[in-house]
């Protein structure tokens, strides 16, 4: 999901800057693409244990790599654009959507999986109203850019359905932190019977030396 978002935003913000879109709609997916990259080294810090070392070269590489491939698709961009290649600037602005999209999909998994919605409120609150005013802010240049738009579009819809998915986990009881605390709490259905079983034999054991026949 990061490793999508994070070249998601790579390919829009080439696409920002070769069409010439609003100073703050250019900036967005570079500040977007830094907060992803800080993510995926987190998780390298804390998930795989990797040492200062090791995370800091892959910092490094990943920024090569996202610093080297946007100037070259900046540039591409920027000269489909004065060459009127119109399918070519359309491919580059529809497959920033694609990626980020994609990116969604593993989250969708987990959360069926878990049949539960652990994403922020507040940070899906905050991803909807940016998607909502950057698009309402492309009304506001010389002429609306549609392609551009689909990016902040799509990430409203797919952040609409997390909405949709944890209202149902709410109404069905399986949402939130506190259903898995109250599952951890209560006995599973092996313990259940393991139980049951230590239950009998003591009652047959209590039996037997209460009958006088068995002395």
């Amino acid at each position: 999901m990061l490793y999508l978002w994070f070249a998601g935003n790579m390919f829009y913000g080439a696409y920002a800057l070769a069409d010439n879109l609003y100073f703050g709609l250019v900036i967005q997916p570079q500040l977007f693409a830094l907060f992803t990259l800080i993510n995926i080294l987190q998780v390298y810090w804390y998930r795989y244990k990797l040492s200062f070392v090791r995370v800091a070269a892959a910092s490094l590489v990943l920024c090569i790599f996202y610093a080297g491939l946007h100037v070259g698709m900046w540039k591409a961009i920027d000269a489909a654009i004065r060459r009127d290649q119109h399918k070519a600037v359309e491919f580059m602005g529809v497959l920033p959507a694609v990626l980020i999209a994609l990116g969604f999909f593993p989250e969708f998994y987990v959360c069926v999986n878990e049949q539960s919605v652990e994403m922020s409120n507040v940070f899906i609150a905050f991803d909807i109203l940016g998607g909502v005013f950057s698009t309402i802010s492309l009304a506001f240049d010389h002429t609306f850019d549609y392609i551009a738009s689909i990016t902040y579009l799509i990430v409203v819809l797919l952040d609409l359905v997390l909405v949709a998915m944890k209202i149902f986990f709410y109404v069905r009881g399986t949402q939130g932190l506190a259903h898995k605390q109250k599952q951890g709490s209560e006995p599973g259905q092996e313990e259940l019977v393991l139980q049951s079983k230590v239950d009998m034999r003591t009652e047959a054991c209590a039996d037997n030396a209460s009958d006088p026949s068995t002395a």
